[in-house]
């Protein structure tokens, strides 16, 4: 294997492994689009623009042909839309998801830096998009406690909507806004709190008691 070969090699294992650590962020959190998901694509932005920078090096050599490879990087930008798209979800007043999908957008930049060997603006910007996702998530000791939504899917029983709106008002949790679906012998509910008693990260234990409940079948935020 030439020396150049080894190179481009290592850019696409530094673009694989920069994509799944910000994928594992997404991860950690829940979301759709995790580890596979950013390092695929991480990879594919970094394999394309290998593709693009050195692939068409026998064609360009004739004097009659006129072409851009370049065009082919160009449409990795557009291309990630689709994807980016298929994680944002609409759930009544709330929006979810958009920023998976900028995480998403902002992975391909990673992938081509690697490809077109900028290793150390792509190893800034890995370590920015990994700093801001996780630093500033929803809540921030210098944004303050913000709006959370909280999907629980609980028992559809006669006695058990009241036994939780209990349990949520001994929990201090007063939603502005709910919205009920009942499907299969399951209530599924989404709250939307504006104000929360804690930070983001705190939600969980704070929800732990209403978890424990047997009638409570998950809790999602």
């Amino acid at each position: 294997m030439t020396l150049e070969l080894w190179e481009y090699l290592l850019r696409l294992t530094l673009s694989a492994l920069f994509g799944g650590l910000i994928g594992l962020e997404r991860e950690l959190r829940m979301k759709g689009a995790g580890i596979r998901t950013h390092l695929l694509v991480s990879f594919a932005a970094c394999t394309m623009t290998l593709v693009s920078k050195y692939g068409f090096f026998d064609v360009i050599d004739y004097p009659d042909i006129r072409l851009d490879p370049s065009r082919i990087a160009a449409g990795l930008v557009t291309a990630i839309g689709f994807l980016g798209a298929g994680t944002i979800f609409a759930r009544g007043r709330s929006v979810s998801g958009l920023t998976t999908a900028a995480g998403l957008w902002a992975t391909v930049g990673i992938g081509m830096s690697m490809g077109a060997g900028m290793y150390a603006v792509g190893t800034f910007g890995a370590v920015f998009i990994v700093a801001v996702q996780a630093v500033l998530y929803r809540d921030h000791i210098l944004l303050g406690n913000i709006t959370a939504v909280v999907h629980i899917q609980i028992d559809d029983r006669p006695d058990a909507l009241d036994r939780f709106q209990a349990e949520l008002a001994k929990l201090g949790l007063v939603p502005c806004a709910s919205k009920y679906e009942r499907s299969g012998g399951a209530l599924s509910i989404e709250l939307q709190l504006d104000r929360l008693p804690c930070s983001e990260r705190e939600l969980g234990q704070l929800l732990s008691p209403l978890m424990k409940q047997p009638y409570v079948r998950f809790v999602l935020w």
